[in-house]
């Protein structure tokens, strides 16, 4: 990874790249086994939606100033998870069909973007980036749904991997619990039952898959 440009992006190697695809791979079939180890009624689909979302997709968002990139089109998206659950209504438009498929997981692997109030602080050494990868599962329950989903997907990604699972500092508005993952003092992915959705709960696991990959690769380093 190097720093590119002066607006807090970086650039990454042909080998980096062949790192971080396998590394997607591995968490994806990480989780799916933990999901269905617990329930194998889980199904999985995997999504690409636009990163360019507009504004009224977004209004939680803008409603709560939440730090994001403007353009003429539209906004550029802060994560993946709009777009998932637009997916869901998509795949399955009516609410009857939804109930009917739920437990069911929309995944997608993107970029997503922030500009935060106090640019300063973004800086690609710290891998506080502008533009970043995410790594994002949404599953689509019912609302009385007692399976620990996140704790279970965190728990395996962190015998995988390595780092510590523990409870977040600050709720956000959208959770009534949330787990993240820490990796030598950093946040690689926070983990959410999200209550935002009317229809009944998320459990969300979403990995920042740039600072996951470089905290990988300098344990690795210190190894040698």
């Amino acid at each position: 990874m190097r720093p590119m440009y002066s607006n807090a992006t970086v650039m990454w190697g042909e080998r980096e790249l062949v790192e971080r695809d396998a590394l997607v791979s591995i968490c994806v079939q990480t989780v799916i086994d933990s999901w269905t180890g617990i329930n194998p009624a889980v199904s999985f689909c995997r999504v690409e939606t636009p990163i360019l979302t507009p504004g009224d997709a977004l209004a939680g968002h803008v409603s709560g100033g939440f730090p994001m990139l403007d353009t003429k089109r539209g906004l550029l998206r802060p994560e993946t998870t709009a777009g998932c659950i637009a997916a869901f209504h998509d795949l399955f438009p009516q609410q009857t069909q939804r109930r009917k498929r739920m437990p069911f997981c929309v995944w997608q692997f993107g970029k997503s973007f922030r500009d935060e109030a106090k640019p300063e602080t973004m800086r690609a050494s710290k891998l506080r980036l502008v533009e970043f990868h995410q790594l994002e599962f949404e599953l689509f329950a019912s609302a009385d749904s007692h399976a620990d989903y996140i704790r279970a997907g965190l728990v395996a990604l962190v015998d995988r991997f390595g780092g510590l699972a523990v409870d977040a500092d600050e709720l956000p508005h959208y959770s009534r619990r949330t787990l993240d993952w820490q990796m030598d003092g950093l946040e690689v992915a926070g983990c959410s039952e999200r209550v935002d959705w009317p229809e009944g709960v998320i459990h969300e696991i979403s990995i920042g898959i740039d600072r996951l990959l470089v905290s990988i690769l300098n344990r690795r380093k210190e190894r040698q």
